[in-house]
């Protein structure tokens, strides 16, 4: 009887030390799938939102990647219409969102808890000129839009650009959409050259992944990653920062 007790006690002994082990597990683990679970949260409910639009009107092209001279632009929504080019830029955060048009990076606000991430107009500036270069300068509209599809709320001093919630997407891009500027022909056309551009390798994927991590590297090692140049400490209006020592030819710029 002894050894049935001493049995069942190993027994439970040995499930909770498991549960533990899972759970520790787990702790380890989700917080880097947690960011690709979420942005696949966001895409999903982008995605949703997009279909609305008419299919004879509009093709909505999903994360294309761009070869611009050295450089991989990875873009999440390239919809191609009648009326012009969107290049959308999705967002999935929560909390409170504040930043400024010329402002290098924004700041994530959750529960007093602060992070910052680059400025997404800086970020979707680069893929539409990535767009306007395969297209050679030809004379199409094209509209940089940023999404928040999370639950955040924005309090951002923005005064030409345009960075909306989820729910203000279509009407957006209705707005936008005033003026028939090509053909059904044409848009079939360009759709067919971004499609035939798009970069969809796992090594083109690896070489943007290692064009990211040069320049976290480069931040590190005290190297502009714009220009090459020195990054130096300095004070500014809302604190300490880090700044290019070739300013103002180059305006690097990364909060502490």
């Amino acid at each position: 009887m002894w050894g049935r007790i001493n049995s069942m006690q190993f027994l439970n002994e040995f499930q909770i030390i498991t549960i533990i082990g899972l759970i520790i597990l787990v702790g380890i683990i989700l917080p880097h799938f947690l960011p690709d679970i979420k942005g696949r949260r966001g895409e999903k409910r982008t995605n949703d939102v997009l279909s609305y639009l008419p299919s004879d009107e509009y093709t909505i092209l999903y994360n294309v990647m761009l070869q611009t001279d050295r450089r991989i632009s990875q873009i999440d929504y390239i919809v191609v219409s009648l009326y012009g080019i969107f290049v959308i830029e999705v967002k999935n955060y929560q909390g409170w969102i504040t930043g400024t048009e010329r402002s290098n990076q924004w700041t994530q606000t959750i529960y007093k808890k602060k992070s910052h991430f680059m400025n997404p107009i800086y970020q979707n500036y680069g893929h539409m000129k990535a767009v306007q270069k395969l297209l050679n300068n030809q004379s199409v509209p094209i509209f940089p839009i940023v999404v928040f599809a999370g639950n955040a709320e924005l309090k951002i001093n923005i005064q030409k650009s345009r960075v909306v919630k989820l729910n203000y997407l279509i009407p957006t891009i209705q707005e936008l959409s005033t003026t028939q500027v090509m053909s059904e022909y044409q848009m079939n056309n360009i759709v067919s050259l971004i499609l035939n551009s798009n970069i969809d390798s796992d090594e083109a994927k690896q070489r943007h992944i290692d064009e990211i991590n040069q320049k976290k590297d480069a931040v590190r090692a005290g190297i502009c990653p714009r220009c090459g140049g020195e990054l130096v400490r300095r004070n500014g209006k809302y604190g300490e920062f880090i700044g290019c020592s070739n300013f103002p030819r180059c305006r690097y710029t990364q909060k502490i």
